[in-house]
C-alpha cells in the first residue's frame, strides 16, 4: 500500500533558532512538492537537506523513509521510519511503517503497528484499510470483513471500500453478499475499473457468465488493454464455450506481459479444446519454461500429447503433474487413460485406485477403471464399474456405451442391446453406440437390423479416410441396374475388401456395367475377380459412372441373411505364374507346409485383442510341419524370437500383395489370426484355421467353428478373453485332422 504524504502534526523536536527555522520550511516544502510531482531524487535532495540541519526533524525521517519506499530501498525505509516514530507518534506514521513492515514479510509487527495506531486514533480510516489488507493477505478472512466492516462503518461513502469488502466475501464463498457490496460501491463511485472488475469476479462465482463478460468489458472500457481483465474475460467465455473469444482474449493478454503464466495456462486449455493439440502443447511448454513444477500445464500437457496420440509423452507428464500435486483424481484418471493406451493396464488400475482412495465416490475413477479391466479381460469387474457411473449419473452414455461392451464380452447379447439403445436414446447420433449394435446384431446373426445399423459407420470420424463424395447417386437395391454403369469401392482395410468383393459378381448379374475401385495393393488380385468390367486403383481417375455404392454396404442392399450369403469359393486365385515361382522357391517337401500369421496391422482398433505375439504360437511349432510366415512385416519383439525358430519368413521378398497370394495358395493349410490373409486364404479356397479371440469381430459370429461366409475355414476360439493356449490346442488338433499327421 503506498504511503501517506500529508503533512504531519507540528514537530516535537527540540527547538532551533529562526533562521534555521526558516530554512527548514522552505526546503520541507520544496521536498514535498517534488515528491507529490513524483521527482523522487529532487524530494530527497531536499529531505536529505533538511536532516542535515536537523538530524531529528521527525518530517523529514519519516518522508525520506517514503522516498525510500518508493525506490524499493525497503530495509532503509523501515530504520528512517522508525526513528521518526521513535521522535514523534501519531497514527499516520504508524500507519506508514506497518506498510514498509508488510513489504519485508514482517506481517505481526506490522498488525502491531496498526494497532498502536488505532489505539491513538481508532478512527483512522488507513490504519483499519491496511490492517483489513493485512489480514486477507493472511488468508484471514473473517478478521479482513470485520476490519471493513468497522472502515465502512466510519465512512460510510468510502468506494473501494465496498470493492475490498467484496473480495473478502467471494473469498469467504459469499457471493450473493460480495454482489451487493459491487451494487453499494457502483451506486457510490460509478463503474470504475475496480468496482466493475470485482463485479465480474463475483457474476462468474455465482455462474452469471454472460454478466460477468458485461462487467469485464465495462472495466475494459476504463482502462483498455488491461492484461488481467483479458484474462479474466478469457476464463468467463471458456466458462461458456466460445473458445475462439477466450484464445482471443488470452492472446491480447499475452502479447501485453509473454510471462502471464495463468493467461498462457489458460490459452493452452482452449486449445486444447479447440482440438488445436500441437499448439496447446507449445504453450504449456512455454509455462513450464517459467515454472517447471506447474502442475496443471504439466496435467494439460499430457490431456494435449494424449489426444495427438503421443501417449508416452502424456504419461510422462502426468506422472510429473502427480509428483507436484498428488491428490488430483481427475490427473489420475487421465494418467489412466494414457496407461491404458501404452498397454500398461495394471498401472492404470493402480491410478484409479488412487484416486478413488482420495474421493471414492469419483465416477471418473470408476469409469478409468472400468475401461482398464475391460482391456484385460475382466469383464464381471468392469460391468460393475460402469453399472456404478450410470447409476451415479444415468444420463452417462459412455457409461451405458461401455456397459454394453462388457455385456457383449459376457455373451448377455440382449442386456447389451439394451445398454448400448439406451445410449441411443440418450444421444441419438451417438455413432460408436450405433455402430457397436450393429455389430452386435451380426454377430448373433440379426442381419436386417445388423446391416442397417452399420451403415451409420459413414458418420464415424475414423471413416473420413475412406469417405466419398460423388455427384452420381448412391445405388439402393430397389434401384434397376439394366444398362448402367456402377462404381463399387473398397472403404475399409484389405480384409474388409476380399470379402465383400464377392458381391460384384451379384451386381453384374443385375445388367449393370462395374467400375471396381480398390487400394493398389490388391489390383492384380482382383483382375480375378468375375463381373469386374474396370479395375481402378484407389486415386486414379475414374471412368463415367451412373451410381455408386462401398462394397460394405452390399450385404444390406442384396438383403444378405444366412441362406442368402453367396459363399461360393474361389471367387478369387492367385497368377500362376507367380504360384510357380513361389513353390520353386520354396522348393520340395516332405511335410505339409503351414502357412502362419500370427499378427496384423498394429493401428487397427481391435489389435491387442486379434493379434498374438509369436512368443504364443511357439507351442503349437513341431517337425511333423513345415512352417512358413505369410507375413511382410514382424514387428520388432518378435524378431528374435522368428530368428530362432523353425518357421521360414521371406519378408522383403514379399513384393505385393500378389506374392502373398501365390505363397497362400502353395500353402496345404494356413493359420491366422483374423487379419487379410485370412480373408484371402478364404476367398482362394486354401483350407484355413482361424484364431479368434473371446469377442471376434462380427464376421465370424460366435459360437461356432464354422464361418457362412468362408466354406473351407475352421474357427478356433478362445475361451476366455486374452488366453491363447486352448487356441493353439484346438489348431493342433485341426492340422492333424485336415492334413494329416500324428497327435502328440
Amino acid at each position: 500500500m503506498p504511503l501517506a504524504t500529508e503533512q504531519a502534526v507540528a514537530s516535537r523536536a527540540r527547538p532551533i533558532e529562526r533562521a534555521d527555522s526558516a530554512q527548514i520550511e522552505r526546503l520541507l516544502q520544496a521536498a514535498r512538492r517534488a515528491h507529490r510531482e513524483g521527482a523522487l531524487e529532487k524530494a530527497e535532495t531536499a529531505y536529505e537537506g533538511v536532516l542535515a540541519l536537523d538530524s531529528e526533524h521527525p518530517d523529514a525521517l519519516h518522508m525520506l523513509g517514503a522516498v525510500r519506499f518508493q525506490q524499493g530501498r525497503l530495509h532503509e525505509a523501515e530504520v528512517l521510519m522508525r526513528s521518526s516514530i521513535e521522535l514523534r507518534r501519531d497514527s499516520l506514521a504508524l500507519t506508514n511503517h506497518a506498510a514498509v513492515l508488510a513489504a519485508l514479510g514482517r506481517s505481526a509487527e506490522a498488525l502491531d503497528r496498526l494497532d498502536d495506531a488505532l489505539t491513538i486514533d481508532p478512527r483512522h480510516q488507513r490504519s483499519w484499510l491496511q490492517r483489513a489488507g493485512l489480514h486477507a493477505a493472511q488468508g484471514d478472512n473473517e478478521r479482513a470483513l470485520a476490519s471493513y466492516d468497522r472502515l465502512l462503518e466510519i465512512n460510510p461513502r468510502f468506494a473501494n471500500g465496498y470493492v475490498k469488502r467484496s473480495e473478502v466475501l467471494r473469498a469467504l464463498g459469499r457471493a450473493g453478499e460480495a454482489l451487493a457490496c459491487c451494487e453499494q460501491a457502483i451506486a457510490i463511485g460509478g463503474r470504475t475499473f475496480d468496482a466493475c472488475r470485482e463485479q465480474g469476479l463475483v457474476m462468474r462465482e455465482l455462474g452469471r457468465f454472460r454478466d460477468a463478460l458485461d462487467c469485464y468489458g465495462q472495466a475494459l472500457k476504463e482502462i483498455p488493454g488491461n492484461a488481467e481483465v483479458l484474462f479474466h474475460r478469457g476464463v468467463a467465455f471458456l466458462d461458456l464455450g466460445e473458445l475462439d473469444a477466450a484464445l482471443a482474449d488470452f492472446n491480447e493478454a499475452i502479447a501485453a506481459h509473454p510471462t502471464f503464466v495463468d493467461a498462457l495456462y489458460n490459452s493452452s486449455v482452449a486449445l486444447e479444446r479447440l482440438e488445436r493439440h500441437e499448439e496447446a502443447i507449445a504453450r504449456c511448454d512455454r509455462v513450464l519454461a517459467i515454472d517447471p513444477k506447474h502442475a496443471m500445464a504439466l496435467a494439460n500437457r499430457g490431456n494435449a500429447s494424449r489426444h495427438a496420440g503421443r501417449n508416452r509423452e502424456a504419461v510422462e507428464h502426468y506422472a510429473r503433474s502427480l509428483e507436484v500435486a498428488p491428490e488430483s483424481p481427475g490427473v489420475l484418471c487421465n494418467y489412466a487413460s494414457a496407461l491404458i493406451r501404452t498397454d500398461r493396464h495394471d498401472d492404470a488400475i493402480a491410478a484409479c485406485e488412487r484416486a478413488l482412495a482420495i474421493s471414492p465416490d469419483y465416477a471418473p475413477a470408476w469409469f478409468a477403471r472400468g475401461r482398464a479391466l475391460l482391456e484385460t479381460h475382466h469383464y464381471e469387474a468392469a460391468l460393475e464399474d460402469f453399472t456404478r457411473v450410470a447409476e451415479a449419473d444415468p444420463r452417462d452414455k459412455l457409461a451405458h456405451f461401455h456397459r454394453g461392451n462388457a455385456l457383449r464380452a459376457l455373451r448377455s447379447h440382449e442386456a447389451a442391446k439394451a445398454a448400448y439403445e439406451r445410449a441411443i436414446e440418450l444421444d441419438p447420433d451417438y455413432v460408436l453406440a450405433h455402430c457397436m449394435l450393429a455389430f452386435l446384431c451380426l454377430s448373433v446373426g440379426d442381419f436386417e437390423d445388423g446391416w442397417a445399423e452399420y451403415e451409420w459407420r459413414w458418420k464415424d470420424a475414423q471413416m473420413d479416410p475412406s469417405r466419398r463424395e460423388f455427384a452420381q447417386p448412391r445405388w439402393t437395391g430397389d434401384v434397376s441396374l439394366e444398362g448402367k454403369t456402377i462404381l463399387l469401392y473398397a472403404e475399409q482395410g484389405l480384409g474388409d475388401t476380399l470379402q465383400f468383393c464377392r458381391y460384384v459378381p451379384l451386381v453384374k448379374a443385375r445388367g449393370a456395367r462395374v467400375v471396381l475401385e480398390v487400394s493398389d495393393a490388391l489390383v492384380p488380385l482382383l483382375r480375378t475377380l468375375d463381373g469386374v468390367d474396370a479395375l481402378v486403383a484407389r486415386g486414379a481417375p475414374l471412368p463415367p459412372f451412373d451410381l455408386h455404392c462401398p462394397l460394405l454396404s452390399l450385404p444390406m442392399e442384396f438383403r444378405t441373411g444366412f441362406d442368402t450369403i453367396p459363399a461360393e469359393v474361389p471367387y478369387l486365385s492367385a497368377d500362376p505364374s507367380r504360384i510357380e515361382h513361389w513353390q520353386q522357391k520354396l522348393g520340395a517337401t516332405g511335410r505339409p507346409r503351414i502357412g502362419l500369421v500370427w499378427s496384423g496391422n498394429p493401428q487397427h482398433l481391435n489389435d491387442r485383442n486379434r493379434s498374438m505375439s509369436l512368443s504364443d504360437l511357439l507351442p503349437l511349432l513341431d517337425d511333423r510341419y513345415e512352417w512358413v510366415s505369410l507375413q511382410k512385416v514382424v514387428r520388432e519383439e518378435d524378431e528374435p524370437i522368428l530368428a530362432a525358430s523353425p518357421i521360414r519368413h521371406f519378408g522383403e521378398e514379399l513384393a505385393d500383395f500378389a506374392d502373398t497370394a501365390a505363397m497362400t495358395a502353395s500353402m496345404d493349410c494356413v493359420v491366422s489370426v483374423d487379419t487379410s490373409v485370412a480373408h484371402l486364404a478364404g476367398a482362394i479356397g486354401r483350407p484355413l484355421l482361424v484364431m479368434l479371440p473371446h469377442t471376434p469381430d462380427f464376421r465370424w459370429l460366435l459360437d461356432r467353428q464354422d464361418n457362412p461366409w468362408y466354406p473351407t475355414a475352421r474357427l478356433c476360439r478362445q475361451a476366455a478373453g486374452g488366453e491363447w493356449s486352448d487356441v493353439i490346442d484346438q489348431v493342433r488338433l485341426a492340422l492333424a485332422q485336415i492334413v494329416g499327421g500324428r497327435e502328440q
